[in-house]
């Protein structure tokens, strides 16, 4: 198997890859959407007599192609505040020539929200463009200046202002839903690189005992038995000695995907700490763990995980111990520990079965 890219699975710096496909999606939804009403337009004006605002309106379309081409190049932030001016700059002009009861001035809301998308944009540019484009709507809904020209179709002024306010907000709502669609998104990436190990990607020591607490409830609850085994990879340091740490790397996390193929899929393999592994052994009998071990035992002993570069397969050493009434968390632990140190001493390449011990009810609730 090949080793597991920690760049790829759990590192941040993979995000931005992630947040300008997401982001041009939801260009490639908004844009055309925009260019269409612009595209419109431009028949009504030429036909209304205001020619100037259907070449404005030509001139629209054309930035929304062009931003539309930079948000397929990888210039998601570039398109999106050209978009934002061609849009400030449009409601200024029409509410200059028409007034603002065409309901123009709305489609200010759609800057709001793609300043949400500019991801470059800082804090005080954010909370300085907010206050501004309130200001200006305030100033455009207010109607203080006189329009340039009457509106031509006065009997239509309540559908055209209707009509620019569905649109506006329907454009800035796919926009809004769309990013928070990938915050969720990334929020679930940022809790699973939380929980996993960044070098194999199992799960890590942290996430492992809140996985271990819950297993431990379960298992009192639905009166089951639980198994926990510790697992070490044998003469470890031999191999970064001998070869570097880049190639113990690659061999511990094709160790860490043998295990995880090796299990059940209600079992839960844990990166421990080092050459160290936990497992989870939820609803097994002893009989069954042990077959599992074994089997996963001599699987490693029949492979070289390192092509026969210390003369012999990597080999693993097992201590299993389940868990008891009334145990704590460490206690169990503890025991399996003492069983894999048992393996070592017998020889390595070992399962060993944890003794029994009499649990002291005197364990507080701070001990566990």
């Amino acid at each position: 198997m090949l080793k597991k890219d920690p760049k790829v699975l759990f590192n941040g710096a993979a995000l931005p890859t992630e947040n300008d496909a997401k982001r041009s999606k939801a260009i490639l939804i908004v844009a055309p959407l925009a260019a269409l009403v612009h595209l419109l337009l431009i028949p009504f004006f030429f036909f209304a007599g205001i020619d100037i605002l259907a070449w404005v309106n030509v001139g629209s379309v054309l930035i929304w192609g062009v931003g539309l081409w930079l948000s397929c190049h990888d210039k998601v932030n570039l398109s999106i505040q050209i978009f934002a001016v061609e849009i400030l700059a449009h409601s200024l002009l029409v509410c200059y020539f028409l007034g603002s009861a065409p309901g123009f001035q709305y489609y200010l809301w759609a800057i709001a929200a793609l300043c949400v998308m500019d991801t470059s944009a800082s804090l005080l540019r954010v909370c300085v463009t907010s206050f501004t484009l309130i200001l200006i709507f305030a100033v455009l809904n207010a109607g203080f200046f006189e329009p340039l020209y009457p509106f031509p179709f006065p009997e239509y002024l309540l559908y055209m202002n209707l009509a620019n306010i569905l649109v506006a907000g329907v454009i800035s709502t796919l926009a809004i839903i769309i990013m928070r669609n990938f915050h969720l998104s990334r929020e679930r990436v940022l809790k699973k690189q939380a929980a996993r190990d960044s070098l194999t990607g199992l799960y890590n020591r942290r996430e492992g005992l809140l996985l271990l607490e819950q297993s431990c409830l379960n298992a009192a609850r639905n009166n089951e038995p639980l198994s926990v085994v510790m697992a070490d990879v044998d003469y470890f340091k031999q191999i970064n000695d001998c070869f570097g740490h880049s190639v113990g790397d690659d061999v511990l996390c094709q160790i860490a995907d043998q295990l995880a193929d090796s299990i059940r899929r209600s079992d839960i393999a844990i990166r421990w700490g080092g050459e160290e592994f936990l497992i989870l052994f939820p609803a097994a009998s002893m009989a069954a763990v042990q077959e599992i071990l074994n089997a996963t035992r001599l699987h490693f002993a029949k492979s070289d995980l390192i092509e026969s570069l210390l003369g012999k397969p990597v080999t693993l050493s097992f201590g299993i111990a389940q868990m008891l009434p009334g145990e704590s968390i460490q206690q169990v632990i503890a025991r399996a520990d003492e069983a894999l140190y048992s393996s070592k001493k017998m020889g390595r390449d070992q399962i060993t079965i944890a003794k029994n011990r009499q649990v002291d009810s005197s364990v507080t609730s701070d001990d566990r």
